[in-house]
C-alpha cells in the first residue's frame, strides 16, 4: 500500500513527509480493516515527522490520527461492523495511508449525506473538543468557556459543541480576521490573545471570568488565560502552540482554587478511547446529520501532495482543516 513512511535520514528540521510502498496492514482481534478515502492533518504528524511525538507501542508508524473510508476485512471477535460499511476512525496513527487497521470501539458511522473528506476532519477534533469540554473540564449548560487558538480545526468544532452544550463561548486568538468568523459558528465574543486578555474576560462576564479555558496555546501567556477565570474555575491544557515554558502565580492558584489539568488524547489506552467515542457519537449523531455540527475545511490536497499539505500547516494561517484525499 501506499502510505506516508514513518522515518527519514535527514537532520530533524529537514525532515518532510515521503510517499513510499509499505506492506498492508492486517486487522487484530477487535479490529477492522479500513480502505481510506481520505485522512487529515493534524500538528502532532507535523510533530511526528520530525521526531518529536512517537506514536503509542504498539501503534502503527505511519502519520495520521483520523480517516475515514470502508471496511474492508473484519478481524476475530467483532460485532457490530460488516464489509462495506461506511466508517470514520480515531486512531493513534496509520491514517495517512491506503489501508488501516482500526479497533471497532474507535470507528463510527459515517452519517447519510457527509462525504469521506468531510468525514475524515471529524474524529480527531471532535474528540478532542468532547474530552476537554466533557470528561476533562466538566462544562454543563449555562457556564462559559474561552477556547484559545480558536481557528484551529480543534478549535472551530469545540466552539460548535460548545454552543450544543448549551454554553457561552468566548474565543482568542492572535489573527482576528480569521477569530471572526467563528461568530457564525457560536461565538459569542472574539479576543485578542495577550495581556489584555483577562481584563476583556471579565469585561464580557460582568466581573467574575469564565468557568472554563480549553486553552491550545500553553507557552508564556498561561497566566493571563489563568487570571481570566472565575473563582474555582478550571483550565484544560490542550496544545503548545506557543510554546512549553510558562510561570504562573501559584498564589494565586492557591487563594481562588483554581484547577489546570494537562489532556492528551493519543496516548490513552484503547479501552478509554472507546468509551470517549460512545459518548460522543450518542451526543451528536444527529446534530452531525442536519449540520449543527460539521467539519471546517480550509483545504483538500490529494495523498500524492502530502509535502505540500505539511508545508501549509507549518507556515500556518490555516482556518479549519487540511483533508488529505487517498
Amino acid at each position: 500500500m501506499l502510505a506516508v513512511l514513518p522515518t527519514s535520514r535527514a537532520p530533524v528540521h529537514q525532515r518532510e513527509p515521503v510517499l513510499g510502498e509499505m506492506p498492508d496492514p492486517r486487522p487484530g482481534k477487535g479490529e477492522a480493516l479500513l480502505r481510506v478515502r481520505a485522512s487529515a492533518l493534524n500538528r502532532a504528524d507535523l510533530l511526528q515527522i520530525r521526531g518529536l511525538y512517537p506514536p503509542p507501542p504498539g501503534e502503527s508508524e505511519v502519520p495520521g490520527l483520523e480517516c475515514a473510508g470502508e471496511v474492508t476485512e473484519l478481524g476475530p471477535e467483532v460485532s457490530g461492523w460488516k464489509v462495506g460499511d461506511r466508517a470514520m476512525a480515531l486512531l493513534a496513527g496509520g491514517g495517512q495511508a491506503e489501508k488501516v487497521a482500526v479497533p471497532t470501539g474507535q470507528l463510527m458511522q459515517i452519517p447519510d449525506g457527509l462525504g469521506y473528506e468531510d468525514a475524515a476532519a471529524l474524529p480527531e477534533v471532535a474528540l478532542t473538543s468532547w474530552t476537554n469540554l466533557i470528561a476533562e473540564g466538566r462544562l454543563e449548560r449555562g457556564q462559559s468557556v474561552l477556547i484559545t487558538a480558536a481557528a484551529s480545526g480543534v478549535g472551530t468544532f469545540a466552539v460548535q459543541l460548545a454552543r450544543e452544550l448549551g454554553a457561552r463561548v468566548l474565543v482568542a486568538g492572535r489573527d482576528m480576521l480569521r477569530l471572526e468568523r467563528l461568530r457564525e459558528l457560536g461565538a459569542e465574543a472574539c479576543i485578542p490573545l495577550d495581556e489584555s486578555l483577562p481584563a476583556a474576560v471579565r469585561a464580557i462576564t460582568d466581573g467574575p471570568g469564565v468557568d472554563l479555558v480549553i486553552d491550545l496555546a500553553g507557552g508564556a501567556e498561561l497566566s493571563h488565560r489563568l487570571k481570566a477565570l472565575r473563582n474555582r474555575g478550571r483550565l484544560v491544557l490542550v496544545g503548545l502552540l506557543a510554546g512549553a515554558a510558562a510561570q504562573i502565580d501559584l498564589g494565586d492558584v492557591l487563594r481562588r482554587r483554581l484547577r489546570l489539568t494537562g489532556s492528551v488524547l493519543r496516548a490513552r489506552s484503547r479501552e478509554e478511547k472507546a468509551r470517549l467515542v460512545a459518548d460522543f457519537s450518542a451526543f451528536a449523531a444527529e446534530r452531525l446529520v442536519d449540520g449543527r455540527l460539521r467539519p471546517i475545511i480550509h483545504q483538500v490536497i490529494p495523498l500524492t501532495r502530502v509535502a505540500e499539505a505539511y508545508a501549509l500547516m507549518e507556515r500556518g494561517g490555516v482556518f479549519g482543516k487540511l483533508v488529505l484525499s487517498v
